[in-house]
């Protein structure tokens, strides 16, 4: 096992931008999830590919009226910065939950009890992430309090 963001091997896997959205980087998210996975290119690229569908789904109702995510942001945030932030956070963190999931699945024995508690939490505070990004991105605020319990 390697750590994601610490591999020698940057993975180069780009998924392209489309009408809304910007593109993203297999890379970009190595450089910033550093848990532990022995997840091939391919496997992380359809963890990210999934998570930007859910996040596409979620965001469908208040991407509606706008041009593009920066139109959103400026609309929302006065800036374009804070749109593409955001989107990435929501992609990147249910992604990265996906990942320690199957971390987690692939963990079952007795010596793993500590490691899957940690992993529990971690997937848990991916989940608050994407959620927080989500909610600033339709509310251009936070709605909610998310805690974990």
């Amino acid at each position: 096992m390697a750590f994601i963001g610490d591999k020698d091997n940057v993975y180069d896997a780009i998924l392209p931008a489309t009408k809304y959205y910007p593109e993203l980087t297999l890379a970009e998210f190595q450089s910033l999830f550093h848990f532990l996975s022995n997840e091939t290119k391919e496997s992380l690229l359809q963890q990210i590919k999934v998570a930007r569908i859910t996040t596409h789904r979620e965001l469908l109702t208040s991407m509606s009226p706008f041009e593009s995510l920066d139109a959103l942001s400026q609309a929302q945030f006065d800036d374009i910065d804070t749109g593409v932030t955001l989107y990435k956070q929501a992609v990147f963190s249910l992604a990265a939950n996906f990942v320690i999931g199957n971390q987690i699945s692939s963990d079952t024995t007795k010596e793993a009890s500590e490691r899957q508690e940690a992993l529990t939490q971690k997937a848990e505070h991916c989940l608050v992430q994407y959620r927080r990004a989500i909610d600033l991105l339709i509310n251009a605020h936070e709605t909610y309090r998310i805690e974990v319990v």
